[in-house]
């Protein structure tokens, strides 16, 4: 099995023209925390995620000070008035948790927005380096997983960089 793979890729790349303008790679995380409007868009995020926080940590406190009023007075506590309790202390709860999963998910959707606009706005970048370099093909090295890639290869995240704040 691997003779036959072997042989198919050989005869594959033989058959191949040779990338006359040669390859680039550029390293798009690298360049998201490098550029202007990806270091603004990480702070905005961290505010965000600590205002969140606060607001759950409330919820927390709110939410541990009933459980504790609760065990404190619960031998004294009529069976309806315990009942109550225990109720309120369910809803504060649930309410806590819903605001935990909320907040994750609005977190994940801005930075996903966040990130997509950044991203479009680096390919187009990518884009112009690789015709005025002349490039055939330019990889994304996070995201294919790039493991070496040699001397001739360009790597044009610099450019990216420089180029990306420029605009």
């Amino acid at each position: 099995m691997r003779r036959i793979l072997m042989t198919l890729f050989l005869a594959t790349a033989t058959a191949l023209p040779a990338f006359a303008g040669g390859i680039g790679v550029v390293d798009f995380q690298q360049a998201v925390g490098a550029v202007s409007e990806g270091t603004s868009a990480e702070q905005e995020l961290e505010a965000m995620y600590q205002q969140k926080q606060q607001a759950i940590a409330e919820l927390e406190a709110q939410l541990t000070a009933k459980t504790e009023e609760y065990e404190r007075q619960r031998l004294i506590l009529s069976e309806t008035a315990r009942q109550q309790k225990e109720q309120e202390i369910l809803q504060l709860q649930a309410t806590y948790q819903q605001a935990g999963m909320q907040a994750e998910m609005e977190m994940q959707q801005l930075y996903t927005e966040k990130m997509q606009a950044i991203l479009a706005k680096m390919r187009q970048v990518c884009e112009k380096i690789g015709q005025e370099r002349e490039l055939d093909l330019i990889i994304e090295v996070t995201e294919s997983g790039v493991l070496y890639h040699g001397a001739a290869v360009v790597d044009i995240t610099a450019d990216l960089i420089t180029r990306y704040d420029a605009n």
